[in-house]
C-alpha cells in the first residue's frame, strides 16, 4: 500500500506538467484525501493511534491497567462510553434513503477517570457481544453498589440485543 502510494505520487508529479490544470487539482485533492483517509482509518498501518501493551481489565470491584490496580471505590470522575463491539451489524439508512446494514469496529469505546490525582483517558476494544454483555453487567453492578459514574452508549442496549438476534 505504501509503495503504491509513493509510486502514484511520484508518477503524478512527474507527468503533472503535461496535464491540464484541472486534472492536477483533482490529482492533488485525491492524494490529500488518500493520505487523510489512511491516517484516520482504524486499522491502517498509517494510523496515528498506537496499541498500549498494558492490558485493561474492568471488573465490578476494580480497574486494572497493566500492574496498576485501582479499587472502583477510589476512582473519581468515572465516565465510560460504549460505542460498539467488533463486527456489530445493525440496520441504518443510506444516503439514498434505503435501508442498509452497517458494521462497526470495537475500538471506539472509551473510559476516563481520575485516580489519586492523575487523570486517565483510555480507548478500549470490545471484541464480541459477550464482552459487551459482561461490561453491561459490570456497569449494572456499579450502579447497584452506589458508585458514582456516567455511562453513555452510541446505541440503546435493547437495540444492540435486537440487532444481535437478527444478525448474529
Amino acid at each position: 500500500m505504501l509503495g503504491l502510494m509513493v509510486l502514484g505520487t511520484v508518477l503524478f508529479f512527474y507527468y503533472s506538467s503535461t496535464l491540464p490544470a484541472y486534472v492536477n487539482l483533482i490529482g492533488v485533492a485525491v492524494l490529500i484525501f488518500l493520505a487523510i483517509y489512511a491516517v484516520l482509518r482504524p486499522k491502517s498501518i498509517f494510523s496515528m493511534r498506537s496499541v498500549d501493551d498494558r492490558k485493561l481489565e474492568i471488573t465490578p470491584d476494580e480497574l486494572i491497567w497493566g500492574t496498576l490496580r485501582m479499587p472502583i471505590g477510589e476512582v473519581e470522575e468515572l465516565d465510560i462510553y460504549i460505542f460498539a463491539f467488533d463486527t456489530f451489524k445493525h440496520h441504518t439508512t443510506s444516503l439514498m434513503g434505503r435501508k442498509a446494514t452497517a458494521t462497526e469496529y470495537g475500538d471506539k469505546n472509551t473510559i476516563a477517570f481520575m485516580y489519586r490525582g492523575v487523570k486517565y483517558e483510555l480507548i478500549f476494544y470490545l471484541g464480541t457481544f459477550k464482552h459487551y454483555d459482561v461490561l453491561a453487567k459490570i456497569i449494572q453492578r456499579w450502579s447497584e453498589k452506589g458508585i458514582e459514574f456516567t455511562a453513555r452508549s452510541a446505541f440503546e442496549d435493547s437495540y444492540i440485543r435486537e440487532q444481535v438476534k437478527k444478525f448474529g
